[in-house]
């Protein structure tokens, strides 16, 4: 399942047409100071009203939405461990909310618009990593050592480059839990990667 949390106040054009292309859970924060919602997206978010959460905060304050958006991630993370949640605002103050979630194995993402937003495919555990790609991801941590990556995210990032047009994210998650199991590296609940060779 994918789920979509939408900072109102910091990102203004919502483009619903791209979200419901696929099974998710959409929900659009809007700030204290916000009363305005055009009329042709709201007909088009009440057409899929079982899945659309409408959140408006009653009072203002620094980073209230953004706290407010944090909880709505972290319910859904809850009920939904295996989904995948995307997070659309230009705010890079959610950075180390989306480092976190995945240094848990968790899938997020932070989008700066609707246009970079694409869904992955239907929740499920992901599967083995073939041997070729376990193999492939081996040689190339081991090929340049000094310059190996030293977060995890930076890992996922490389691991996803070189595994081939068809790996997922969550094949490369897979693989990673098969590195760390395998005595390869180890990870901290910060995102800090150590390798032991």
């Amino acid at each position: 399942m994918n789920h979509v949390f939408v900072d109102f106040e910091n990102v203004h054009r919502v483009d619903p047409s791209l979200t419901f292309t696929k099974s998710f859970n959409f929900t659009l924060l809007m700030g204290a100071r916000q009363t305005k919602l055009d009329a042709a997206l709201l007909e088009k978010l009440m057409q899929h009203a079982a899945t659309v959460q409408l959140v408006r905060l009653t009072s203002s304050g620094k980073n209230a939405l953004d706290f407010a958006l944090a909880y709505y991630v972290g319910r859904a993370v809850m009920t939904d461990p295996n989904g995948y949640f995307h997070i659309v605002s230009k705010d890079k103050g959610f950075e180390p909310l989306i480092e976190h979630l995945l240094s848990r194995h968790i899938h997020a993402h932070r989008h700066d618009d609707f246009a970079t937003l694409t869904f992955s495919g239907p929740a499920k555990p992901p599967s083995a990593p073939s041997e070729d790609m376990y193999t492939r991801a081996l040689k190339r941590l081991s090929k340049d050592a000094p310059n190996r990556p030293k977060r995890k995210k930076t890992l996922v990032s490389l691991l996803l480059t070189h595994s081939g047009k068809a790996a997922t994210e969550a094949d490369v998650m897979s693989l990673i839990e098969r590195l760390i199991k395998d005595g390869h590296l180890s990870i901290t609940e910060k995102g800090a990667v150590t390798y032991h060779d």
